[in-house]
Parts: structure tokens; C-alpha cells; sequence
């Protein structure tokens, strides 16, 4: 099953062009993987500079071969520490629901990470899936999915013989929207469906969003 890694790294203030030709660097290199699919990665539109990196791989098998030479987590650790803030975060995750419009360029995007109690993952999976395909009827996205998975490093962790309680937000939910314009994106937050989600994420679990900007 296709499997989506999800990277996210801070910089630090003045070290932006420096950091984005670093990140160009990791990029290019996964992109070179066994199993690859594709790779995007987009820059935060914020005052807070930030890199996500997107990455499919064709199965969880390449993906873990991929760990010593091509995580991009790692390679932006090694490629230098001193223009990162802290770790990077990385999400392993799956495709839930996904839409394309070959005809409208995506220009702005946003990524929508929340991460949500486990009682509540398959409540939120369907009512956000059916909120999403109502709003796609609406030619407002030009790309967009919604994935499901977990922390890397909650992943990583080794188990035990005994039951481990299950964390208070287990399930993180990654939805990552693209449109051709602010115009659509305000009309995409304006509509009565991304309103339900969002209030109901906000009362579910712990909601990031990241306004980025897609680059080539």
C-alpha cells in the first residue's frame, strides 16, 4: 500500500536561504530512492520559516529500506544542525481520500495536521472524508488529500510483552489543500462544511495549521 512520509523542519531567523538550499539538497537526493513515487515540498508563507516534505513510496517495505540513505528526516539532520531548531518532525501515514484539477496551477497551499483522541479517529476519518467531498464539488482546490497515520518516533518505539496504554491522541490526521488563489482559499474556509471539521477537530484534538507556499 502507497505510503506517505510526512517531514516537517524549522529554521532558524536569517538562515532561510541557506536552510531552502539545503532542503533542495535533500530533496534531490530522495528523489533518487528505490521505490520512490514522488516528492513535493512547500515553504512556510509565515513569519515563522518552516519546510515541509512530502514523500510517497510505493510500499512500507521501501520505506524501510530507505532509512540509512534516503529518510529525509535524517538527511536534513546531517546536513546540518545548526540552521534547524530542533529535530525535525516526521508523520508515516496513509492515503485516505485524494482530488486533482489538472487545469487550476495550485499557488497557496496549507497543511492541516491534527491529532485526535483514539476514540474518535474513525468518527473524525469519515466525517472529515465526507465534509471534503462535498466541498471538491466546488471547483475552489486544485490539489488536494487527506492521509492518516502516526509520529515517527511513536512508530520507533520499541513494545513491550505488556499492554502499553494507547496515548490520550493516538491517530494524526495530515490535510493537505491547494488552491489557485487567495480567493479560493477564502472561499474554501468560508464554506459551512470546513466549518463543521474544523469545530469539530477543535473539540476532538489538537489542531495545527501550516500556510505554505508549493515550490518546484
Amino acid at each position: 500500500m502507497e505510503l506517505l512520509v510526512a517531514t516537517l523542519a524549522h529554521t532558524t531567523k536569517g538562515n532561510h536561504e541557506d536552510a531552502l538550499t539545503r532542503v533542495r539538497l535533500v530533496v534531490d537526493t530522495v528523489k533518487k530512492a528505490p521505490g520512490i513515487i514522488h516528492v513535493r515540498f512547500y515553504t512556510s508563507r509565515e513569519s515563522d520559516a518552516y519546510y515541509f516534505i512530502l514523500s510517497s513510496w510505493e510500499d512500507e517495505e521501501f520505506w524501510q529500506k530507505a532509512q540509512e540513505r534516503y529518510n529525509p528526516r535524517e538527511l536534513l539532520v546531517n546536513s546540518g544542525t545548526e540552521l534547524f531548531t530542533a529535530s525535525p518532525e516526521q508523520w508515516v501515514m496513509h492515503y485516505l481520500w485524494g482530488y486533482s484539477r489538472p487545469s487550476a496551477q495550485p499557488t497557496i497551499a496549507a497543511a492541516h495536521l491534527a491529532t485526535v483522541r483514539p476514540d474518535q479517529a474513525e468518527r473524525i476519518q469519515r466525517e472529515w472524508i465526507e465534509a471534503l467531498q462535498r466541498q471538491a464539488i466546488q471547483p475552489t482546490l486544485a490539489f488536494a488529500f487527506l492521509t492518516r497515520g502516526r509520529n515517527a518516533e511513536t512508530l520507533a518505539s520499541p513494545t513491550t510483552t505488556t499492554a502499553r496504554k494507547e496515548p490520550a491522541f493516538g491517530s494524526t490526521f495530515l490535510n493537505l489543500l491547494s488552491w489557485p488563489g487567495e480567493t479560493q482559499q477564502k472561499e474554501f474556509y468560508g464554506d459551512q462544511n470546513y466549518r463543521a471539521i474544523r469545530g469539530l477537530l477543535n473539540t476532538m484534538g489538537i489542531v495545527r495549521v501550516l500556510t505554505l507556499e508549493p515550490q518546484s
